[in-house]
């Protein structure tokens, strides 16, 4: 693209060089892997390749934490497969976070030849007739942590046996996106396969491969309860990229209120796409991928509307390797992704990426731009910032970005909704022992007692067995604290998607506007008891957002310390409501409201994590001042949409990750109080985070709030695209109010 067609999307805040590999001759191996490498055009390696590889032949569990693009891949398959030539009997398990991944590595691996590597994806998608085959000739296994769950694991005994008994290496690629829920889950999957291993007898060597993040060592040595040796110095190459920062346009000054980011998504990503650039965009979600691809489609016409296409989870296998083809032919000049082509599938080479919307983490906004410009190549990375507070305060510091410490991926054993279900899944493998503490942490006592005292386990012997004739690793799911899901099906009874049983309500309810593949359907019935949603085709012409009545009740208070003025702060565990009760219908063209409908729809509740603020109690009348109510309960409402819209630069989440409540009297607290919890069942350490950083996040929230140039209150400080109550009521004065009476700066009482 010239220069001025870049200026055109907006502002470049920065150049950034490139840089020269360091490279270094490779050590002696196997001639067999040395000619396979020789065939990849892989003559030398980067430093750190052979750092790691050194590390491991020693015997070290390494994780190698480089850029994207630094052929972190070796690191882990240049001693599998030197083992797997040294003896065909010895064994590798490489574990990838979905199965597109794995299938695309599989296909490198094939192109190699070696002779006497035997590789094979093992996964839900692998017919049942070769299964026993792969079991029993292949020696490295490529899976996902949800089919080691499911499938390995529970079977070691029987058909994995020999595999377990002399397995090697494990690998676990892409280890940055272990955090929260999903690293949760897979932090006991691991640990239950290092408790599978050693009753076979065996001691693997583990390899990690992370993007750059702030706590790789302490990541790698929570997932898998082991000490491990850090690689960090990327000895890769990489081309020049240009940086570009762009901002919707204000519609309404005095409002705040910006152009859509979708509109400017579409906006950008058409303008590449019509220049030829092969371009990812990538959104924050399913419904906002479909959304900017239409638009993006409308503006293209339709010869190079045939060009570009959607790509999120929830497609078919079938689905999404069709599009991965024609992308990495060049059939496809773009797409418009979620998180799924995060990943390092290879799609080719690609010029720009947009980034519509901060995606959870700095760590995320890197690793989706080092998708273009792979090798030494130049490349353009756009960030187009969100109507939302986190989004404008990243636009207005793109230093935050740019020279910013990227965040640390965090994740707990501790959450005994997901420690629990995995220990059940462990005694099935083999009854628990006292001993296996050492694999679970300290809170496997605690959680042990209260399954055998459900009845869930028996004990026998000093042994915890689990005696029911079933899998309890099929009732797991990893992705989720609530492993249940509503299946979304339409009127030919073909299934096209599904969402997580907890946001059906919110998501499925009768009359909801359903996205998939650029086509809206509109929900005619939702079973909840079923786990199913019908779906019928209907024009694209309007979206739906629901209204919710939430309820937060403090079961137990684990810290708390003062503030200023007689506020404090707490946390501990929750009980949260939610009662979706409203939903209204929005016209997609212009925003304007159609109606509000009522609905009837079971309420949602689960136990969590959370902090609260509780405010000193309002005070009495003095003669004529009086406290507005309404202005109270609005400061509350808008100080916590601020603090939960920056909450997640200190706590590497999304913001839909967390849940919040105001009100201005609390049946427990008997005072006024703000709730910020996390939104998955047990806790996964967002609010604690919250908690610990607190004054800061307080702080910086005030110093958005106070330089927002809007009146009223807008989407860039205290208005919430989650707020289940319409953003009503919001004070943004009353919140800077509440901000600084609990941080000290003034001693007035807010709304007085």
């Amino acid at each position: 693209m010239s220069r001025r067609s870049v200026e055109s999307l907006g502002e470049t805040v920065a150049t950034l060089a490139p840089r020269s590999a360091t490279l270094v001759e490779p050590p002696e191996m196997e001639r067999e892997l040395a000619r396979a490498l020789n065939t990849m055009g892989v003559t030398r390696l980067y430093s750190h390749q052979l750092e790691a590889y050194e590390r491991v032949r020693a015997g070290e569990n390494v994780i190698v934490a480089t850029a994207t693009a630094s052929g972190k891949s070796l690191c882990y398959k240049i001693p599998a497969f030197e083992n797997a030539l040294i003896s065909a009997s010895n064994r590798a398990l490489f574990l990838y976070p979905t199965k597109a991944l794995a299938q695309d590595q599989l296909q490198k691996i094939q192109k190699l030849k070696l002779r006497g590597v035997y590789p094979a994806t093992y996964d839900r998608d692998t017919p049942k007739a070769l299964r026993s085959e792969l079991r029993r000739r292949a020696n490295v296994i490529l899976t996902n942590p949800d089919m080691l769950n499911v499938g390995l694991l529970p079977s070691h005994d029987s058909l994995w046996a020999d595999f377990f008994r002399n397995l090697k290496i494990i690998a676990v690629d892409e280890a940055h996106l272990l955090r929260g829920v999903f690293g949760s889950h897979v932090a006991a999957v691991l640990r239950r396969l290092r408790r599978v291993a050693e009753l076979h007898g065996a001691n693997p060597r583990f390899v990690l491969t992370s993007a750059t993040i702030a706590n790789p060592l302490e990541l790698a040595e929570v997932l898998t309860g082991l000490p491990f040796e850090l690689v960090d110095r990327d000895g890769a190459s990489s081309g020049e990229r240009r940086v570009v920062f762009r901002n919707p346009p204000l519609k309404d000054e005095e409002k705040g209120d910006r152009r859509s980011m979708l509109t400017e998504g579409a906006f950008v990503f058409s303008k590449l796409v019509a220049q030829g650039v092969r371009t990812i965009a990538f959104a924050k979600s399913r419904k906002t991928a479909e959304l900017i691809y239409r638009y993006a489609a409308d503006r293209l016409g339709p010869n190079l509307a045939r060009r570009i296409s959607p790509y999120r989870a929830g497609y078919t296998v079938r689905e999404r390797r069709e599009i991965e083809g024609r992308l990495f032919s060049g059939e496809l000049l773009g797409v418009v992704s979620t998180n799924a082509l995060e990943l390092g599938v290879d799609v080719g080479a690609l010029d720009a990426v947009v980034c519509c919307g901060y995606p959870g983490s700095v760590a995320s906004i890197w690793q989706q731009w080092g998708r273009a410009g792979r090798s030494t190549e130049p490349s353009l990375a756009v960030y187009i910032a969100g109507r939302d507070s986190l989004d404008q305060y990243l636009y207005e510091n793109p230093e935050k970005v740019l020279g910013r410490r990227v965040e640390a991926a965090r994740l707990t054993l501790e959450n005994p909704y997901i420690l629990g279900p995995h220990l059940l899944a462990a005694a099935h493998e083999a009854p628990l022992e006292d001993g296996d503490e050492q694999y679970f942490g300290y809170g496997y006592g605690e959680v042990v007692k209260d399954l055998v005292a459900s009845e869930a386990l028996v004990e026998s012997g000093g042994r915890m067995h689990y005696t029911r004739g079933d899998n309890p690793a099929w009732e797991i799911s990893l992705r989720s604290a609530d492993s249940a899901s509503v299946m979304v099906a339409d009127g030919e009874g073909e299934v096209i998607g599904s969402v997580e049983a907890r946001r059906a309500p919110m998501e499925l309810h009768p009359g909801a506007t359903y996205l998939h593949r650029g086509r809206a359907y509109e929900v005619e019935d939702l079973n909840l008891p079923a786990h199913q949603a019908l779906v019928r085709r209907v024009p694209n012409r309007y979206y739906t957002r629901v209204k919710v009545e939430t309820d937060v009740e403090v079961l137990e208070e684990s810290e708390n310390r003062d503030l200023a003025n007689g506020a404090k702060l707490h946390w501990g565990r929750v009980r949260t409501t939610d009662q979706v009760t409203l939903y209204k219908k929005i016209q997609v063209q212009d925003s304007r409201e159609i109606g509000v409908f009522p609905l009837d729809l079971p309420p949602t509740t689960f136990e969590t994590r959370g902090l609260w603020i509780t405010l000193p109690p309002l005070p009495p009348p003095k003669g004529n001042v009086r406290p507005n109510f309404v202005e109270f309960l609005g400061a509350l409402h808008a100080a916590e949409h601020a603090m939960i819209g920056l909450l997640p630069l200190f706590a590497m989440c999304d913001r839909g990750d967390i849940g919040g409540l105001s009100i201005a009297l609390h049946r427990q607290t008997r005072k006024p109080t703000v709730f910020i919890y996390d939104g998955y069942p047990g806790g996964v350490g967002i609010s604690e985070r919250g908690y610990d950083t607190f004054e800061e996040l307080a702080r910086d929230t005030l110093g958005i709030l106070v330089r927002c140039p809007c009146k009223k209150g807008c989407p860039a400080c205290v208005q919430s695209p989650k707020c289940g109550n319409w953003n009503e009521p919001l004070s943004k004065d009353g919140s800077v109010a509440v901000l600084r009476y609990m941080l000290g700066q003034v001693s007035r009482y807010p709304t007085l």
